[in-house]
């Protein structure tokens, strides 16, 4: 049978947060006994950071391989996060259990007094090195941390950088391959690649890396050479460590990981960083800060973490493990401590933060997940019985534009009466010439519709530009503002050539009283009508064998996609149900990752962020109902969570 599609969209709200302790960046002195875990005592461990790319950017593209046949062999870890951006507060992060204020702009980020993991190294005799790949400002003679201070982790802090004998353990790359051919390979191994082999490429020049607001990464040619830069890198040097005598003498691990999310043109007053989202130990950034260098864009406040990343613990003694634990840079300083029997440094001490044990025996099932929750939503089935049966001649899409602009949206979902926050349609706004949008961009709700509908307070919808190449100047939006029957995007930075404006993350509230047919809103910029469209329709769907799906509703960090029960068929054949992502940006199909599972129940279908599925601003979701092939089924109690082949 043919599957029937719904393209939705997705409100912007970020990953819930917890555990933001306030630590003593101090040493703490938890014994070991008290923090039972099965992690061994590592003979070796060894530390490669990489920079700047999203979970669903490395594992949903063909530009790292072996990054690929990493995960599938050993321990990946589907819930990393940056503890913050940028990339010094990470790093510091990671050494010293605090980003000891280096999130902020215009902070102290050398002469650092923190103690550090390289002081808990030498007070319990373990040795340690720092190997540097050179860069294409430096050369192997002389790499990159040679040349200014701020280059090298270790020398930001003033323990380390005033300490002849400390310095002494900086060394360039060539030298780890002389320390595994003669078995002579520190405890702690620090691996730097320079800034294509970490995949980070020069800062904000397009030549060299892409921003993800040009499109998710691979979407131009110069994140796919970055990406498979970092790619060869890691080919290269870790099968060097794997072959080596070190690697097969007692316990021993490899931690890579990448310290933040992807770069996204579309949102500089996040820092031009696609996510802000952490976990344990993210700092709070105040409301106003600068977070890009331009003053028209401030920070609205919050967590202030490095977005949904990736780390791969790989071991010398390897069974493949897929953990959702939650874990960041304090996660992987913990591990270390805890296997050292070092003490904790800051936020390693919290109970939030977890350590890393999943990948050493720690009794996690491969490709275990958290329960996805399934439930009906407070008074939502009695919505939806209440809710009319739309008619054909109450179900059309409607969509006018003007000489300035083609408008238009993605989807018409289907809007339940008396439910609040239900995801409407993307709005697409395409300018016939540059500078079309400018002043502010604004959608209202024609009288009708806003009669007894209205956007919800709580939403963040998002204004994001589809560009060609991140060189061009595209149209710029400041945050929106809400209102009950209007939603505005200053913009900031008119276009310079014709660009496609995309809003997500509207989301309405419908009343009882709300009549049936369109909402609809007029999309204006600097007092210019562009068109008119339908955010959706208010009503339900005839259902036929399939289910027909109704718009998400957004819970608290949580969405739900509620559907009308399919009449019975033949041999009571079970549905499937796949929930799919995808950023509007996209020039192809970049999935992030989906569940499916079987169903004949109106009760909503509820994805949490164990699924990957948070209702982030930014990005579509769409339900695919079909068929199952097999003629017996049971509804499970918990779903699986498998990456689209």
């Amino acid at each position: 049978m043919q599957a029937s599609t719904q393209t939705l969209a997705a409100l912007g709200t970020t990953l819930g947060m917890a555990g933001f302790l306030s630590l003593s960046p101090l040493a703490h002195a938890a014994s070991l006994k008290s923090h039972s875990t099965p992690i061994p005592s590592f003979h070796h461990v060894f530390v490669i950071v990489m920079e700047n790319h999203s979970y669903n950017d490395l594992m949903d593209e063909n530009d790292v391989p072996y990054l690929h046949q990493l995960a599938r062999r050993y321990g990946l870890a589907t819930r990393y996060y940056g503890v913050t951006n940028p990339s010094v507060g990470d790093r510091v992060a990671l050494l010293s259990g605090t980003t000891a204020g280096t999130e902020l702009p215009h902070s102290k980020t050398t002469g650092l007094p923190q103690t550090n993991l390289i002081d808990q190294l030498s007070a319990h005799r373990l040795s340690w090195g720092a190997f540097y790949q050179h860069s294409r400002l430096s050369s192997s003679q002389h790499p990159v941390y040679r040349y200014k201070e701020g280059h090298s982790t270790f020398l930001r802090f003033q323990d380390i950088a005033d300490n002849r004998a400390r310095i002494a353990h900086l060394h360039p790359l060539r030298d780890l391959s002389t320390a595994l051919s003669s078995n002579n390979v520190p405890n702690f191994v620090w691996i730097s690649p320079n800034s294509i082999g970490n995949m980070e490429g020069g800062y904000r020049s397009p030549g060299q890396f892409t921003f993800q607001g040009a499109g998710p990464g691979g979407a131009t040619p110069a994140d796919s050479a970055l990406e498979q830069g970092g790619n060869t890198f890691l080919k290269t040097w870790i099968p060097r460590i794997m072959h080596s005598k070190a690697w097969h003498q007692g316990h021993n691990a490899i931690f890579i990981a990448f310290d933040e999310t992807s770069y996204d043109a579309s949102m500089p007053a996040d820092g031009y960083w696609l996510s802000h989202s952490g976990v344990a130990g993210s700092p709070v950034v105040p409301a106003g800060t600068n977070l890009s260098g331009n003053s028209r864009f401030l920070f609205p406040g919050g967590v202030d973490g490095g977005g949904h990343t990736l780390a791969i613990v790989l071991t010398n003694h390897p069974h493949h493990v897929v953990s959702a634990t939650p874990y960041n840079e304090y996660s992987i300083l913990k591990t270390i401590e805890t296997s050292w029997h070092l003490g904790y440094l800051g936020h390693a001490a919290s109970p939030g933060v977890q350590p890393m044990s999943a990948f050493f025996g720690g009794g996690a099932k491969p490709y275990s997940t958290p329960p996805i929750q399934v439930g009906t939503l407070s008074g939502y089935d009695t919505f939806l019985k209440n809710t009319p049966v739309l008619t054909n001649a109450a179900t059309p899409q409607f969509h006018s534009s003007s000489s300035a602009a083609g408008v238009s949206t993605t989807s018409n979902p289907y809007f339940a009466r008396g439910v609040s926050h239900q995801v409407g349609s993307t709005v697409i706004i395409r300018e016939s010439r540059p500078g079309v949008l400018s002043g502010s961009l604004s959608l209202t709700l024609a009288p009708a519709s806003a009669s007894d509908a209205s956007f919800a307070a709580s939403s963040n919808p998002v204004g994001s530009t589809q560009i060609a190449n991140p060189s061009n100047q595209g149209v710029q939006f400041a945050p929106s503002s809400v209102s009950p029957g209007t939603v505005s995007f200053p913009v900031v930075t008119p276009s310079k050539v014709p660009s496609t404006a995309i809003i997500t993350g509207l989301t309405l509230n419908i009343g009882p009283k709300a009549q049936l047919g369109p909402v609809t809103a007029t999309v204006t910029s600097h007092g210019q009508v562009l068109g008119t469209v339908s955010l959706g329709t208010v009503g339900k769907p005839r259902a036929g064998l399939m289910p027909e799906m109704m718009a998400p509703v957004v819970l608290n960090h949580h969405m739900a996609f509620p559907f009308v029960e399919p009449l019975s068929h033949q041999n009571d054949q079970p549905v499937m149900l796949r929930i799919e992502g995808r950023y509007p940006t996209a020039k192809k199909d970049d999935l992030n990752q989906y569940m499916a599972f079987n169903t004949r129940t109106n009760v909503p279908v509820i994805s949490d962020s164990s699924a990957m599925l948070t209702p982030q601003a930014g990005k579509q979701y769409w339900v695919d109902a079909k068929l199952h092939q097999s003629k017996s089924w049971s509804l499970p109690a918990t779903f699986s969570v498998s990456r689209k082949s």
